[in-house]
């Protein structure tokens, strides 16, 4: 937010752990040929209770094969699930073909969509496919695996046909199933443990086979029939391409074995999405592009696919609004989101959409409107500068611009733009409070943006700029992620800075996914300069540095200086201190460099009574191992009186080897190592031991205040410290709930 706008939030946050190990969901990194523990970022249980974790299940009474499958036999029982669903706190509701036809499976409302022995109707099949390529969970049993090969879900190549016997088939041959790989889903057994499940006839896939496929690395063998490894009866997806999480899991809905109710429940909460924003499509008004092939509503399907699943990839979830006779654009319907996409809307809007718009954009929603050249359909721009009228941006309707768009203005959003490829673009009129961003010079603006209340608004002057045949063009694709990173930051009072080589992208980092599993807003960036940007141009409550990479200026430690002594908090993880061994901020957070770190050292737990190593999560080692080599991973320290050294070099404490460094008034945690490097598992709780300490630390910096005796947030008072225990699934919620002082 900007400076001098900063505004107090009320905190609630939610943690579930599991009871049992007494730690918290996430599992670890492997190499691809030890399958006894398996790679994923991250799991998805925090941003979630088990009160507002939401189910839909498949509900279809006729059981008629689709055309698509020829050798299922379908039954729609799914008794045992509900109940199960339900006694462990999740909302469940039962969804008829006629419900998703008529577009009521959305992520806003569900997080998982279950298939039991059972196969959607080919009338709602795109539907189906559309919640899990906007970031929607699936899980199936048995004979749904025709489903997800015909669609392409599961295996691309496959689309078109179910692939039996290509990719799946049926045994009768045993009901016992080996387990192949501890993850969170199947963390209650050990490797080579045998389960059990009931009915006569079992599906498994040709494990071989899969992983030839297009999504090959990714998918995880969870279990495989009794005496055939290469029959996995239980398979997960959590793809790097597209889409959200799958779990494809043996046996019927009708009973399911003690074995079974553990395994089902763990791989519901492992699959929920925990997004960084929400994301609505307006297919309502008739946009010029749709995302899909299958967008009929709009007057050319199938142009956002790319940059829909860039943004899935980067933990956004993307809902589509199709018309409904109780209203489109109405406060209800926004309400869920973060970021609304207009895209060159055919279709007027009334009066009660464009106050609803306006009032959800003053209230921290996020506006991206995608418009085109003035004379191309003026009636289109029109429409949307009547959207647009309480705004100070507009669409030019008498001059277009250029495909040149080489002027690049300081801002956010520009963060690794030099250049984007338009197609006879229109221009943008900034007034007021509007502002440049992107333009063919310094007065003819392609792209423009605006600070509206707590929200924001970009308006882009350029039908092509993003879609499918375009969005490699220069930078077009780095626009299209940062726009939306902007647009839902706008209430954010997290910067993250990072800088780690080794995920798919920084938003898929491990710090980025620990933030998302806490449900914290942040802004992300990820170079020195736009650092000092954003940390100049905005307020923020915390600061998150993770540099593993690429050494930042020095220039920037000035900036955080001084944000730290206006009374900011900080958390860092670096090993450059050496680089610059002599600098103010170091002192100020109490330490000065004694050596380098000893490569590939492991970091010892010097404190295990504090709060970093126990709340949320109860680290189970007495040190962090790292498993990735960096080459150089950190720095020692010896720490000044207004500081406490937490963990080091050695065993036992000692003068000079400190590497957790926490400043005495609990604004700044310093890391003179990189906890990227710990991506094993040294607590044997089946997560990453890095995603576990980030979530640590960060919420111990954030709630310092209010877990501190004499403590507190300003302006706000402790109103409820609640622990609700559900031990027949094994997750505690920790509820804490800040009231606002009168």
């Amino acid at each position: 937010m900007r400076k001098n706008n900063k505004k107090k939030i009320i905190f609630s946050s939610i943690i579930i752990a599991l009871l049992c190990l007494n730690t918290f969901a996430l599992l670890i990194n492997s190499s691809k040929e030890n399958e006894s523990i398996k790679t994923s970022l991250f799991p998805t249980t925090s941003q979630i209770s088990p009160e507002n974790l939401r189910v839909a299940i498949y509900n279809e009474p006729n059981v008629t094969e689709p055309a698509y499958s020829s050798a299922s036999t379908l039954t729609n029982n799914y008794s045992a699930l509900i109940p199960l669903l339900t006694s462990a706190g999740f909302g469940v509701t039962e969804l008829t073909t006629q419900d998703i036809y008529d577009h009521k499976l959305m992520i806003a409302d569900y997080d998982v969509f279950i298939m039991v022995d059972n196969l959607p109707k080919v009338n709602i099949s795109n539907y189906v496919k559309e919640f899990w390529l906007g970031g929607g969970a699936l899980i199936s049993f048995d004979s749904a695996a025709p489903y997800l090969l015909w669609s392409g879900i599961l295996v691309p190549e496959s689309e078109g046909d179910e692939g039996h016997t290509t990719y799946y088939a049926y045994t009768m041959a045993t009901n016992n199933h080996s387990i192949a790989t501890r993850t969170p889903i199947t963390k209650n057994n050990q490797v080579g443990d045998t389960i059990q499940t009931i009915g006569a006839s079992i599906n498994f896939f040709y494990w071989t086979t899969l992983q030839g496929t297009t999504y090959g690395s990714d998918f995880i063998r969870l279990a495989y029939q009794e005496g055939d490894s290469d029959h996995a009866t239980m398979i997960a997806l959590d793809s790097s391409y597209r889409g959200g999480r799958i779990v494809h899991l043996p046996g019927r809905g009708a009973e399911l074995s003690a074995d079974m109710e553990n395994i089902f429940i763990e791989a519901v909460i492992w699959a929920c999405p925990t997004p960084k924003g929400r994301i609505l499509f307006d297919l309502s008004h008739n946009p010029e592009y749709g995302i899909d092939l299958w967008d009929d509503l709009s007057d050319n399907p199938g142009f956002y696919e790319i940059w829909r699943d860039n943004l899935v990839n980067r933990s956004y979830v993307i809902d589509k609004l199709y018309p409904s006779p109780s209203g489109n654009l109405t406060t209800s319907n926004l309400a869920p989101y973060d970021v609304l996409i207009l895209c060159f809307t055919a279709y007027n809007y009334s009066s009660s959409e464009i106050s609803a718009v306006t009032n959800w954009v003053a209230n921290g929603g996020g506006l991206f409107i995608i418009a085109d050249q003035h004379d191309y359909l003026p009636a289109k721009d029109i429409a949307l500068n009547e959207l647009m009228s309480n705004f100070d941006i507009s669409i030019n309707i008498t001059n277009d611009g250029t495909n040149t768009v080489t002027e690049v203005f300081e801002h956010p959003i520009n963060e690794g733009v030099s250049q984007i490829t338009a197609l006879a673009p229109g221009l943008v009129n900034v007034d007021g409070n509007a502002f440049p961003i992107l333009g063919n010079d310094l007065v003819n603006i392609i792209v423009g943006g605006e600070e509206y209340g707590n929200g924001r608004i970009i308006l882009n002057a350029d039908l092509a700029t993003l879609r499918d045949s375009s969005i490699s063009g220069n930078d077009n694709l780095q626009f299209g992620i940062n726009l939306i990173n902007w647009l839902t930051a706008s209430t954010a009072e997290i910067l993250l800075f990072v800088n780690e080589p080794w995920s798919d992208n920084y938003h898929s980092t491990p710090v980025a996914n620990a933030l998302n599993i806490l449900d914290l807003r942040f802004y992300l960036t990820y170079s020195a300069e736009f650092l000092n940007l954003s940390l100049n141009l905005y307020d923020w409550d915390l600061v998150i540095v993770d540099e593993p990479w690429t050494l930042i200026d020095p220039s920037v430690f000035d900036t955080l200086l001084t944000y730290l002594k206006a009374g900011g908090k900080l958390i860092m993880s670096t090993y450059r201190v050496d680089n610059t061994p002599v600098h103010p901020l170091w002192s100020y957070i109490g330490f000065e460099f004694s050596a380098d770190l000893p490569d590939s050292s492991p970091v010892y737990i010097w404190n295990d009574a504090h709060s970093i190593f126990n709340t949320p999560i109860s680290y189970g080692a007495n040190n962090y191992t790292p498993v990735l080599d960096y080459g150089d991973e950190g720095d020692l320290l010896t720490v000044f009186p207004n500081a406490t050294a937490l963990a080091g070099f050695n065993e036992t404490e000692k003068t000079g080897n400190a590497t957790i460094v926490l400043r005495n008034d609990g604004k700044v945690l310093f890391n003179s190592y990189l906890i990227d490097q710990f991506s094993g598992d040294g607590d044997d709780s089946t997560y990453e031991d890095r995603i576990e300490l980030w979530i640590a630390e960060i919420y111990f910096i954030y709630n310092y205040e209010a877990l501190t005796p004499q403590g507190g947030i300003p302006g706000f008072e402790l109103g409820i410290f609640l622990i609700v225990t559900f031990s027949t699934i094994g997750l505690i919620s920790v509820i804490i709930v800040f009231k606002k002082k009168k």
